[in-house]
């Protein structure tokens, strides 16, 4: 959480972090080439240069993208690992306010609003993105669909 929220409120409390993923075995991979007419590829070079990207990792992005896989931005990675975080955080310390509730019998409202307000603002962030993600995931199945409608009037059934 930011600084002056409710974790300065509340002390320095611990925070628990999830481990960073496990790396991928680069033996699990298999390789498909394909071919481009000379137009096709210049066409296809010029687009992907001007993304950043290198040919193997756009048509990777492609290729997993026509076959359902979710393809999530480093910055959207991030903010969800910030939220995460967050909602970790605002947990720990509403059970510190209810074990201090429970001692002293009273319940710190202040504390208890922040704690609210910050979830509502970190929950508000998370709609978004995962609203984000599921329209990607809308246009993927969209993607496939055109790929299936392609593949039928290449073998003549679509005429």
């Amino acid at each position: 959480m930011k600084a002056g929220t409710t974790s300065d409120l509340l002390g320095d409390l611990p925070i628990s972090k999830k481990p960073a993923p496990a790396p991928v075995d680069p033996n699990g991979y298999k390789i498909v080439s394909i071919r481009f007419r000379q137009a096709e590829f210049e066409s296809f070079s010029e687009q992907v240069q001007g993304m950043g990207l290198t040919h193997n990792l756009a048509l990777r992005i492609a290729a997993r993208r026509i076959t359902g896989f979710l393809e999530i931005d480093a910055e959207t990675r991030r903010i969800l690992w910030e939220i995460s975080s967050d909602i970790g955080e605002i947990s720990i310390s509403l059970r510190q306010l209810m074990r201090i509730a429970k001692q002293t019998g009273t319940v710190d409202l202040d504390v208890l609003n922040e704690l609210g307000a910050e979830f509502g603002r970190g929950f508000a962030v998370l709609d978004d993105k995962l609203q984000t993600i599921l329209n990607v995931s809308q246009r993927r199945l969209d993607g496939r669909a055109m790929l299936g409608s392609v593949a039928a009037v290449r073998s003549g059934s679509g005429r």
